[in-house]
């Protein structure tokens, strides 16, 4: 099964509309966008084919985002983005998938910790636009992920490309 960006849209617009009762704190949110990140890679496979096994990064993904959204943010902030970036990308490095030898995720980290500069440094909107901002950031990010490995056979057959 694929990334679908439109499921992940749709968590983080229900995690970070605030409704009636509001969000809570900052660390609820933080761990409820990790699992949302982890429920959207979990979909995704490489380009041999091979389907995702695991990411265990994913399981401090949302304890590492509660902690950089539960501290006060910078005017511009820049370091809060940069900060989630880092978080993104550790997470995204434990990616697995069947006959997976390795993942490079730095092509991405830049143009991540630019989109979510741009996302906090901005007036903020509606939430939605927020989290759907975040979201394509988010997307972008994976999808320059480059997965390298060999599908076994006589010879084997390598594969590199884009988790999909």
């Amino acid at each position: 099964m694929p990334l679908i960006l439109p499921s992940l849209q749709g968590e983080l617009v229900d995690i970070y509309n605030k409704g009636k009762k509001g969000n809570p704190f900052p660390a609820a949110v933080g761990h409820k966008t990790g699992k949302a990140y982890v429920n959207y890679v979990s979909a995704g496979m490489n380009a041999g084919g091979g389907a995702f096994t695991s990411m265990p990064g994913g399981s401090v993904l949302g304890g590492d985002l509660a902690e950089i959204l539960g501290k006060v943010p910078t005017a511009s902030g820049n370091i809060t983005a940069s900060n989630m970036a880092t978080a993104f990308e550790k997470c995204l490095s434990t990616f697995l998938s069947v006959h997976q030898t390795t993942i490079v995720t730095a092509p991405g980290k830049g143009g991540l910790m630019m989109e979510l500069m741009d996302l906090l440094s901005a007036p903020k909107g509606h939430a939605s636009l927020y989290a759907t901002a975040l979201a394509r950031a988010l997307n972008n990010f994976t999808l320059s992920a480059i997965v390298i490995g060999v599908i076994p056979d006589t010879p084997g057959i390598p594969f590199t490309g884009p988790i999909s």
